[in-house]
């Protein structure tokens, strides 16, 4: 069985390839936006190329049970395989993806910000989501598994999601996502809660409960996959 799932987060990775370019692409234009703008333009502002990896991640998230997963079955997989090795995929994303923004952070970043060109005046002149998070605020050791449990949730959030949308539940969830951010963002209580919530997974200062809380959280959502997967028809 531990054969079957490598073998099927090994299929994952293997047919992913229109987010591999589509993030290579975007990484590579970006970082050549940064070059030039470090040259030419006084006074300026760039999003980190390590945070446009995340495209990968939510990609890859949304490919996998709406390509992967009738091209595994077809093949012989088995659905409780492809449960498991997709998750083992998610978090070798999760773990690269984390691993390769942090190393843009502390060392790529910095070359760029030591440009007079960039506005240092805010988060050095290049914005990295790890420092507007405060995830950077212990060190790169745990900004990663910050960044892993948040991203790693992330992905699970939208596999799950996109893995529902041709069953009824799946649009209940769309329409319950929605009402919940229109109906608590109004109302003082309500709106308190999704802060709560917000702040558990991307900005609470204690980082041992961002990654613990995420880390459940990802485990609660993606058990959901089991029954969901259990009923997809090929």
């Amino acid at each position: 069985m531990r054969k079957s799932i490598i073998n099927i987060a090994k299929l994952n990775f293997r047919n992913l390839n229109v987010p591999y370019w589509v993030t290579g692409i975007t990484c590579f234009t970006m970082l050549v936006q940064m070059i030039i703008n470090s040259i030419v333009i006084n006074n300026n502002m760039e999003i980190s190329v390590g945070n446009y990896l995340w495209l990968l991640l939510v990609m890859a998230a949304i490919f996998i049970p709406t390509k992967n997963f009738r091209r595994i079955i077809n093949l012989g997989g088995k659905r409780g395989n492809f449960f498991w090795g997709s998750l083992v995929t998610y978090a070798i994303l999760a773990c690269a993806v984390s691993l390769v923004n942090v190393v843009f952070n502390y060392g790529f970043d910095r070359l760029f910000e030591a440009s007079p060109n960039f506005d240092r005046s805010y988060f050095g002149g290049v914005i990295n989501l790890t420092e507007v998070f405060g995830w950077t605020r212990y060190g790169a050791l745990v900004a990663f598994l910050q960044q892993f449990a948040f991203l790693f949730l992330f992905a699970v959030f939208v596999h799950t999601l996109t893995a529902s949308q041709d069953k009824w539940y799946g649009w209940a969830a769309d329409v319950a996502i929605i009402a919940i951010i229109s109906v608590f963002t109004p109302i003082a209580p309500l709106r308190a809660t999704l802060v709560w919530f917000f702040t558990a997974i991307l900005f609470h200062p204690n980082a041992l409960f961002q990654i613990v809380f995420c880390l459940v959280l990802a485990a609660a959502i993606y058990s959901l996959n089991r029954p969901i997967f259990n009923r997809k028809a090929i």
